[in-house]
Order: structure tokens, then sequence, then C-alpha cells
């Protein structure tokens, strides 16, 4: 038996071609004054100091990758999800709270994995459990900080491919470049802990340092 469209349902794949040209105009004609109220946000005195406040915090960000510290980067990195998951997360949007949720575990695993990476003792246990050759990469496990690295670099590459403002753009590509930077030191930390010999192209490489690195702290921690 054929099946039957529900009462009162249209196929607007097969509607009308005038029909369709309707539609794209009414569509076009939206889009216009979407496009329009961004151009009127952007002009506000707001919109000018919220542009200000992001060029501070992307000097922050600079600022820690500039240390080559992984510590301080997850830290850094975890305040930042928190923060979107506190403040920007609806309780009722799970797909946006289950990628946050998702990338807290991540970073979590990162620090649980910075915690043991200089013990020897401690980091051979895990080595072990990485025996196989597709768990391995220049004779370093593939671990759960590894995977964890390149899941949430993905995640923040992702996000630019969204409609930001391109500051917004800017501040998450800091952070992907500092999630580098740590990736690259827990990198090096667990091939002196497990003896293996690096080559030139995965030693990790200094981050430049901000130029207006002082003027972050001042703005970041100002005077009372």
């Amino acid at each position: 038996m054929k099946p039957t469209a529900p009462a009162g349902w249209t196929n607007k794949l097969s509607a009308p071609k005038e029909e369709q040209q309707q539609q794209s105009k009414e569509r076009k004609h939206l889009l216009g004054l979407e496009a329009v109220a961004v151009e009127k946000h952007r002009e506000a005195p707001s919109a000018a100091v919220l542009v200000e406040k992001r060029k501070v915090l992307i000097a922050h960000v600079k600022e820690i990758a500039a240390s080559g510290n992984a510590e301080a980067i997850i830290k850094m990195e975890k305040d930042f999800i928190q923060n979107d998951l506190d403040r920007y997360a609806k309780a009722d949007d799970k797909e946006v709270t289950g990628s946050l949720n998702a990338a807290l575990l991540g970073v979590a695993a990162i620090k649980q994995q910075l915690d043991i990476v200089d013990d020897p003792q401690k980091y051979q246990a895990i080595d072990r459990g990485y025996a196989l050759p597709k768990n391995r990469k220049q004779g370093l496990p593939l671990d759960e900080a590894r995977q964890s690295f390149t899941s949430h670099r993905a995640r923040l590459g992702n996000y630019v491919k969204y409609r930001l403002e391109e500051n917004e753009k800017q501040l998450v590509r800091e952070r992907r470049k500092a999630l580098g930077i740590a990736e690259k030191d827990y990198i090096r930390r667990q091939a002196k802990t497990l003896g293996v010999e690096l080559a030139q192209s995965a030693k990790p490489a200094q981050a430049e340092k901000p130029q207006a690195a002082s003027q972050s702290q001042k703005d970041l921690h100002p005077e009372r």
C-alpha cells in the first residue's frame, strides 16, 4: 500500500516554482533585516566595550601560552569551558551542555596525566597500557591526555567555523594555539620520563611573548 501524507501536510520541495521564488524573496529579506541588526549592534557603545574586553582576554591567553607551562594552560582552558557552561549554555540545550561537559572531562584527563607524567614509576605503568603500535607515535603512548588534546583542539577548530565575531574567533584561535604549546610540553615530558629521543620537529617551540602582557595584567586585576 502506497504511504499517504498526513492531512494538511504540504511538500515544500514540490511547491510551484513561483511559490519557491516568493519564499526565497522573503528569506533574503529576513536575512537582510538580521544583517542590519548585527551592524547596529556592532556600532553600539556596548559592542565597542565588548571588543576591548576581548582584546584583554586575548592578551591574557597569549601571556599564559608564552609561559610554556602545560598546567597553567590547562587550568586556563578549564576556566574558559566552565565559564561557557555556567554563563551561556542553556540547561535544556543538551547538545551544547553535552559538548562542554565532554570538554571538561577531557581537560580533567589531561590534568590527571600531568600529575604523573614526570614520575617514571607511575608513568611507566601508563606506558605499558598503550603497547600496540596503533596506540603509539614516535615511541610514545597516545594516552588519554594525548587523545584529549587532539579532540579538544578539533572542537575549538570547529568553533571558528561558526558565525562568530572576528575577535571571538581570534580568542578561540589563541586558546587553540595555547593548547598546542601545552601538548608539546606534555610530549617533551613523556619523552624525558620514558627515555625517548624526540625528532626535532616534535620538540616544543617557544610561544611568542605578547607585547601587551603587562597591560593585560592591569586590566584583569585592576587596583581596588
